[in-house]
């Protein structure tokens, strides 16, 4: 875009893909220049054997759900431990577990937030949501105040399947239950209480290998995205494990990834932004 020359693009900078795939064709180029991320942040979700290896090799983010830190050490050691033989930083893959919190100026206060909250899920959306999370099993035909069957493998979310199944039998929950605590987070995990118990949550993970970050999942919007902004992010930057200001203009630069090298050029990439806060 020299605006003194009036030249739009150089054209020896223009790279033709000429791809030729079993599925599809194309000689490209495209008409637009290499974004300022180089390209977008490649985020994964899936926690299966294969899901960790493909994210190892491929993503730059992951989306995952565990219950307890035992749980989320185990899954971040195990993912990180994959990505040298890749070739990759274990600082280029950011491990992020979903997170439903319910927050409270007091304990009691938070808890009859959730309480009413899940007065509102309908049993048949309810039974319908926690069916598809264990691999489309047709829930219906088994009494709702009973205990979750034994379901066969699926070919459908693996992870999701086994984290359902192993919470039931280890709080003995029956499928009512199950779909009650389903609705809400999906499968993630769930916290109740104040600012100060939410952070104690949330720091617990992050400094004890169980994370890099959270993908927050508020309970209704905007109000439970803006009490967690107003209410907890103070309460982690005081304890200076989130950051005050944003290090780049791009969500790459703020995960502290690295810019991707162009293939075209010999120019070394940036070095990632210092990632020593919560993603």
């Amino acid at each position: 875009h020299n605006k003194e020359s009036g030249i739009y693009f150089d054209a020896e900078k223009l790279h033709i893909p000429h791809h030729k795939g079993k599925y599809f064709s194309v000689r490209g180029p495209l008409n637009v220049a290499r974004p300022p991320q180089g390209y977008p942040v490649i985020v994964q979700a899936g926690s299966s054997e294969a899901g960790q290896d493909l994210a190892a090799q491929t993503a730059e983010a992951i989306f995952t759900a565990q219950q307890t830190l035992a749980e989320a050490q185990a899954f971040y050691a195990s993912v990180k431990g994959r990505l040298a033989k890749y070739g990759r930083s274990p600082d280029h893959l950011k491990i992020m577990p979903g997170v439903f919190p319910v927050i409270g100026k007091t304990e009691q206060e938070a808890k009859d937030k959730y309480e009413q909250l899940q007065e509102l899920i309908h049993p048949l959306v309810g039974l319908g949501l926690l069916s598809g999370l264990v691999g489309g099993h047709d829930l219906s035909k088994y009494p709702l105040d009973g205990p979750l069957p034994d379901l066969p493998d699926t070919n459908g979310g693996k992870s999701r399947l086994q984290l359902i199944t192993d919470l039931a039998r280890r709080e003995n929950l029956t499928i009512r239950q199950l779909y009650l605590w389903i609705a809400g987070a999906r499968g993630h995990r769930t916290i109740l209480g104040t600012p100060e118990h939410i952070a104690d949550q949330l720091e617990d993970w992050f400094v004890n290998g169980g994370a890099d970050g959270f993908n927050i999942m508020p309970p209704w919007l905007p109000g439970g995205l803006e009490e967690f902004v107003d209410l907890v992010i103070p309460e982690l930057q005081r304890r200076g494990i989130f950051r005050t200001e944003y290090e780049g203009s791009t969500l790459r630069e703020n995960l502290g990834l690295p810019r991707p090298v162009n293939q075209f050029t010999t120019k070394t990439a940036p070095e990632p932004v210092s990632a020593g806060s919560l993603a």
